[in-house]
């Protein structure tokens, strides 16, 4: 099922308008606006923990806003952004995940056109779990990473647990700026 799913999200990355820019990148042309806004499709997970049937399988949808304040620790690079994102999604417990997180995409290198960055974010997140008939809600850090080809964005995030086994989920998703 795991190929199927990453299937679809190649297909739906690849319809996506890809737009260029002239330059080295070091410089933003007079009135060019990056986008502000985002889609962000979510997918396919990973589970460590293979005593637990999780599903790899988590489709959702969600809504990214980018800014850029003149912050040193930002860097110069206008590609260093801060955001915030909202999401709903099916977890891979069948319920309902409802993450709000603020973080940082911070570049640190490019090649052939694509970007390679570090994402960093601070979580709040809605959990159900239908099987346990709970809901909790979580907090904390969620590292990762993200790969930029064009407008769109592969991000791959790091869900850690304070149980014993500190992964959880390796978790993908795709951004889609508007």
């Amino acid at each position: 099922m795991l190929p199927k799913s990453l299937l679809v999200l190649l297909v739906l990355s690849a319809g996506a308008p890809v737009r260029t820019f002239a330059g080295d990148g070091r410089a933003e042309p007079q009135g060019h606006a990056d986008p502000r806004w985002a889609l962000a499709i979510w997918g396919l997970s990973y589970h460590p923990d293979k005593a637990i049937d999780y599903d790899a399988v988590n489709w959702g949808l969600g809504l990214r806003y980018y800014a850029r304040p003149r912050w040193r620790w930002l860097g110069e690079s206008r590609d260093n952004r801060l955001f915030l994102e909202g999401d709903a999604l099916r977890n891979s417990n069948g319920g309902l995940a409802v993450p709000l997180s603020a973080g940082a995409e911070y570049r640190i290198a490019a090649s052939g056109g694509c970007k390679f960055f570090v994402v960093g974010a601070l979580t709040l997140a809605y959990y159900e779990n239908p099987q346990k008939d709970t809901t909790e809600l979580k907090f904390g850090p969620v590292p990762g990473a993200a790969i930029g080809c064009g407008p769109v964005k592969f991000n791959v995030s790091v869900v850690l647990s304070a149980s014993r086994r500190v992964l959880a989920a390796v978790v993908g998703s795709l951004t889609i700026p508007f």
